[in-house]
């Protein structure tokens, strides 16, 4: 029988920050739980059981620890967890002088008071995975088999860890003596990111660190990056009821000809479309994080931590190529909203010409677990990205065939080009109507017989555009994106053409989007 232990948190909440993560940069916490936080809890709990029990069999601790750590667990989770709101607190840290003005009664003058004392803060965040109370998670080593010493050591423990994480995480432990009948581990550890949840572990099969292991947070060796004898490893969480087909495309083959995934949009206020590429911009970032992590396997990484090669690997998801120039033929993927009969962005379609790898399909459901933002200083202004099952149906105009294309979001006519002549004038060649028919017949359409402004040139619409990392830090400090002048046109083809057409600054994020019309 496999070692099975019993974990449950009845105040419905478990506080945990990654090893070496500040709960700022991790808002998500931890989750499952670390099997490396399990062994260094059962070490700290030896340390009271021994002093109560005078028992300083430190031989049979090390044992019971090797043998634990000799073996990744699996878990069985519930179904049905989430992330908690962060709760913000500020505590105390310390006394500091502060000099301050006061009125001398005696003179009626003004003079520094040195005796003043004022309490120093720092604000705190506290974040939790919100879970059922009256369900357990369930840890099983299927290789582990402890003897009777160990085992009554390690129920000695477990008896004594009241809480796990964060002091706030209160808990229970047991071991089960029998499986329950609805076991089924529902979440397993890989080395392999996969799009997965890094988790500390032990290094399975190899001598563990007991140095490491029994250090003080505050000694030099756990000022590493992670301790040593541990590793980070991968959990893929199991899907939420009812969305199972949605969320997870058949790893088959036919997975390897996914080029569209779509996703509903929900919130409870949805950006002006001025700001609509804020989300496509933080969505195409998030994927893009969650790749570098995959292919460097460190759960911090990000686009910039990169090799020349492993950027060479991402350029159809970020366009550009190892030098971080954009690559020519607009292969890469595009991150379209699509709006509603109401003019509301209520689907995000990626779509790429060449179909999805396995890994890159698995990032993008592992960004739409993430809350997108779309205004600075509210988080009430956010959306969730929801995956819809591979058998929706595109949008009409996506793939459809038409003579006449209608303006879905404004298309902004593309920037670095000379457009103005010395004496002030617009040339010829570079207002918005000739630079659309230009980009329509570099892209392979047929050369259009009329391109007609829906609307006034002088009512243009000012929407934000992606900028590149040089054009932001060529800004400075300003914290809004960069806004340039869009137009509504029509296009009429003398035979009817296949879309998607996406054309213009900022195309691959969803501006410059023509859909069929009448």
């Amino acid at each position: 029988m496999p070692l099975l232990i019993a974990q449950q948190f009845p105040l419905g909440r478990f506080h945990a920050t990654r090893w070496n993560q500040n709960p700022f940069e991790d808002p998500h916490g931890e989750w499952p739980p670390s099997p490396w936080r399990f062994l260094r809890a059962l070490a700290a709990r030896w340390f009271q059981y021994s002093r109560e029990t005078g028992d300083a069999d430190s031989a049979r601790r090390d044992e019971l620890l090797k043998a634990l750590a000799r073996e990744v667990p699996a878990f069985q989770i519930p179904d049905v967890t989430s992330r908690g709101p962060a709760i913000r607190q500020y505590h105390p840290t310390g006394l500091e002088r502060r000099y301050k003005y006061k009125k001398d009664p005696r003179t009626n003058r003004k003079v520094l008071d040195y005796n003043l004392r004022q309490t120093v803060k720092t604000l705190v965040r506290d974040d939790a995975r919100l879970l059922p109370t009256d369900q357990e998670i369930i840890w099983a080593w299927q290789s582990v088999h402890l003897a009777e010493p160990l085992l009554d050591l390690l129920l000695q423990l477990l008896r004594r860890m009241i809480y796990f994480g964060r002091a706030e995480s209160f808990c229970r432990f047991h071991v089960l003596d029998q499986p329950p009948e609805n076991l089924g581990t529902n979440c397993h550890l890989t080395d392999r990111a996969c799009g997965g949840v890094p988790v500390l572990v032990a290094k399975p099969n190899v001598e563990l660190r007991l140095d490491a292991l029994l250090a003080a947070t505050s000694d030099k060796m756990s000022e590493r990056a992670i301790p040593q004898g541990t590793a980070w490893y991968y959990a893929k969480l199991p899907p939420r009821p009812g969305h199972a087909v949605a969320m997870t495309p058949e790893p088959t083959a036919g997975a390897a000809s996914v080029s569209i995934l779509q996703f509903a949009v929900g919130g409870r206020v949805y950006p002006p479309l001025s700001k609509w590429i804020r989300l496509t911009e933080r969505f195409r970032g998030r994927v893009l994080r969650i790749r570098a992590q995959q292919l460097t396997g460190v759960s911090s990484a990000g686009y910039a931590d990169l090799s020349d090669t492993q950027r060479h690997e991402l350029r159809l998801i970020s366009g550009k190529d190892c030098r971080g120039a954009a690559i020519a033929g607009h292969e890469h993927a595009f991150f379209l909203l699509w709006p509603d009969a109401s003019g509301l962005p209520t689907r995000l379609i990626c779509w790429r010409k060449t179909p999805f790898l396995q890994d890159e399909l698995e990032a993008l459901l592992a960004a739409s677990e993430y809350p997108f933002s779309w205004g600075f200083g509210n988080s009430d202004w956010q959306v969730r990205m929801v995956p819809l099952p591979n058998e929706t149906p595109a949008p009409r105009g996506l793939y459809a065939e038409a003579k006449t294309w209608v303006g879905a979001t404004p298309y902004v006519p593309p920037g670095n080009r000379r457009r103005f002549r010395k004496n002030g004038r617009i040339r010829s060649g570079e207002t918005p109507d000739r630079l659309l028919q230009k980009l329509l017949v570099a892209s392979g359409f047929p050369e259009p017989g009329e391109i007609t402004a829906v609307q006034p040139k002088s009512q243009p619409n000012w929407v934000h555009v992606h900028e590149t990392r040089r054009e932001r830090s060529s800004r400075g400090l300003h914290r809004t994106t960069t806004a340039l002048p869009g137009f509504y046109f029509r296009i009429v083809f003398p035979e009817p053409v296949r879309g998607p057409i996406c054309l213009g600054h900022s195309s691959h994020f969803g501006l410059g989007l023509f859909i069929p019309g009448a």
